[in-house]
This record gives structure tokens, sequence and C-alpha cells, in this order.
């Protein structure tokens, strides 16, 4: 609609992640396990790691929203929230809330405002037009019933309270609403699809983007992202961009809509290119690769019995070119835990376990140094599943892009 192409008007929502101190009173309910590539140490939980973590979990958690150990989501229904600013007014506002302290972090995922709608979302109400005599208080587990008279029981997760002391309008939010039960008690949540929530890949919701600050940042994003859409959670229309705010100008030039596209496109990662394949690269680091291959395997011992398992030449960066190739020509996979892994049938299973993660650590030094990729051996015992536990994991620290970890951030 025409009426709607004003600098104040956004075709996005936001859901912002902030930081979480466990120790204090904005502390969640964390999941016990959130995969093996989630590494928690301390307290404090960064907004970037928790955004990781929602993309690679394909889950916006509905939540009640507590304030001071009571719910501010009325109703019988958790809610997930967004906000309609355009995206230069979050930039700005981001930058100058979290630096006063308060509980709005500078990084975010972006929806397509029409496909968020779609799914039942809608903007908040400030207010009610009608008295309410006997208020609902809550104490933290109840939940807090607006009469129906005042407020239909379907719409009360919309509400707000807007008054002299009290104004949040200008978070200009929207909610969707969780329908869905709790299957699992919160003290006995452990695992994050446990909690409920919006599963933005099962509903094909296209066109998401993402805000961050720093190009560090940005790479391990576009990794999260490119990892979805490599093991098939995700498809290469699920995802739009990835903004960088620190390479932004000032917000303020960025309210004109021309400009604004401008400057996205100027700070924004291109997450088409990492599927550009270039045949005679491709063909030329294939060769390379089997070359390296067949001089581990024709140098190796002879075969001896011992344990089963599968074993794999892990690429730790699954934006590096010769990962890219190696997918394209089948060679290696994205694993479900987000692991990119090369396939080595040169290293049949006539040799045991131990044999072959010999054998692929000396082909992992090779591709290092001859090749400059970072690489390492990875195995699983008794499996050919490698998303089961691990087994042996060789050549990485834990700074590697398929890691969240809170000292990264």
């Amino acid at each position: 609609m025409k009426n709607n192409v004003r600098f104040d008007l956004s075709d996005y929502l936001i859901h912002f992640f902030r930081d979480i101190d466990m120790d204090g009173k904005n502390a969640i309910v964390l999941p016990e396990y959130m995969g093996w590539h989630t590494l928690i140490e301390g307290e404090f939980l960064s907004s970037a790691l928790m955004l990781r973590a929602a993309l690679r979990n394909g889950r916006l958690w509905a939540t009640w929203s507590y304030r001071n150990a009571i719910r501010t989501i009325y109703g019988p229904d958790p809610a997930v929230c967004f906000t309609d600013m355009p995206i230069s007014a979050f930039v700005e506002s981001s930058r100058a809330r979290h630096a006063r302290g308060e509980a709005m972090g500078e990084v975010a995922l972006v929806f397509p405002k029409s496909a968020i709608r779609k799914l039942g979302a809608h903007p908040a109400i400030y207010g009610l037009s009608q008295h309410v005599s006997d208020w609902p208080i809550g104490d933290g587990s109840e939940a807090r019933i607006i009469p129906t008279e005042c407020l239909p029981l379907a719409e009360q997760y919309r509400y707000v309270s807007y008054n002299d002391s009290t104004d949040w309008t200008h978070e200009r939010e929207w909610r969707w609403p969780c329908r869905v039960p709790a299957q699992v008690p919160a003290e006995d949540i452990t695992q994050w699809k446990e909690i409920p929530g919006l599963d933005f890949y099962e509903l094909g919701i296209t066109g998401i983007g993402a805000i961050v600050r720093t190009r560090a940042q940005a790479k391990l994003v576009v990794s999260d992202m490119l990892t979805k859409i490599d093991n098939n959670v995700a498809r290469p229309d699920t995802f739009s961009f990835v903004l960088i705010t620190d390479d932004l100008p000032d917000p303020s030039a960025l309210r004109d809509r021309d400009a604004l596209q401008s400057a996205l496109l100027e700070a924004t990662v291109d997450i088409g290119k990492y599927f550009e394949v270039d045949q005679r690269t491709r063909l030329h680091i294939d060769q390379q690769f089997e070359a390296l291959v067949l001089q581990v395997a024709n140098s190796a011992p002879s075969p001896e019995d011992g344990e089963a398992g599968g074993c794999w030449l892990w690429l730790h960066d699954g934006t590096d070119t010769f990962t890219r190739m190696l997918l394209a020509t089948g060679r290696a996979f994205a694993s479900n835990n987000g692991r990119y892994l090369a396939e080595l049938p040169e290293f049949s299973h006539s040799w045991n376990l131990s044999q072959r993660e010999d054998m692929t650590k000396q082909l992992a030094e090779l591709v290092r140094e001859q090749l400059e990729v970072p690489c390492g051996s990875f195995s699983v015992s008794d499996s050919l599943d490698p998303d089961v536990e691990p087994f042996h994991a060789e050549g990485h620290d834990h700074n590697i892009s398929y890691y969240n970890a809170t000292w990264m951030y």
C-alpha cells in the first residue's frame, strides 16, 4: 500500500536478544543441553550467544516476559515478542538503551512482517477503554486473566499496561501467541525444543535477516545460516541478509527508505555467493584432495581387527572455498549437529577405527600444511552416525565457528 511507504514504518518485525545474567533478576530457564556445539561457562550469556542458539535450534521461545517475578504477558498463552520499529530506529535505540544498561540487546533476527502476521501475530494493545476494578496481580506461577467482558481471553496476550506512570508505546510491540501448552515443567527442561515457541524453519518462513554489531559476529552468524541450509533444515531463500551495524553511517541517515536499502547493501553479507560453484575450481580442489587421501591410504599399515565406528575429516570453516567445493562434489556434507565432514571411502573399514583415526590425523596435517585449510579428524564409536556422541575430535580449539561458547563474545 502506497500510504505505508514512510520513513517511520517498516516491512519487518524485529526480535531482539538481550544479555542475560543468570545470577541476576533477569535470569531465564536455560536448557541443560543445547547441542555438542554450545559451551557455557560462567553466569553471563551474551545477546550474540542467544541469537546464535536460536538460529541453530530454529525456535524463538514463547515466554511470559517476567518482570520482578510477575508475568507481564496476560491470558492463558505465552508469546513471542517483536518490535515493528524501522531498522534505523532499532539500531539507534538499541545502542542507546544497551549503553544505559537496559534489557535490550543490539543483535536481532529480522522477519518479514507479512509472514509473521499470517502466522497469527498482532500489534500489542496498549491499555483498555474499560476500567478493571479487580486487577489480576499474579504471583509468578499463575496466569493473569483480565475479565473477559473487558478483553476476550484469546486476545489477552496482546495487552500491555498503559497509564500515567507506565508507557511502553515506544516499543511498537507485536506478539505471536503460542497456543501449544508446555509439555515439560519449567524446572524439568533440559533441551531447547522443550520450551514452546515459534519454529521458523518448520513454518517455512523466508527472507529472514540478522542484525549484528561486528564483522566477527557476522562471520559466525553467516556460518550458522549456511550450516542450516547445507544440512537441509533451511532453504537458500530462508535467509536474506546479515547487517553489520558497526559498518553503518549515523542511523539517522537511514530513515529514508532508499538510503536504508543502499546502506543495507553496503553493510550486508551476501549469503548467495557461497552457493556459486566455479567448475574449474571445484575440479581442481577435488583432485588435490583425492591425491592427498590416496597418499595416506597407500602408505598406511596393514589392516588389523579392532573397534568399529565412523571416521571423517572435519572441515572447521563452512564458508571456506575448499569446503564449499567439496560440498558441491558430494565428498563433504553438513551433519545435523553442524559439523562439515568429508567422506573418506578410501580409508575402508578393513582398517579398525584406531587405524583410520591415525590416517585421518595424517590427512588433516597434510591438508592444513599444503592447502592451508583448517581441519582435523572426527570419529564416533560403534556407529556410522556422525550425530551420536563424539568419540574423538582432534586438531581444533573451541574458538572455531562450529562452537557457540560464552567466551567468544
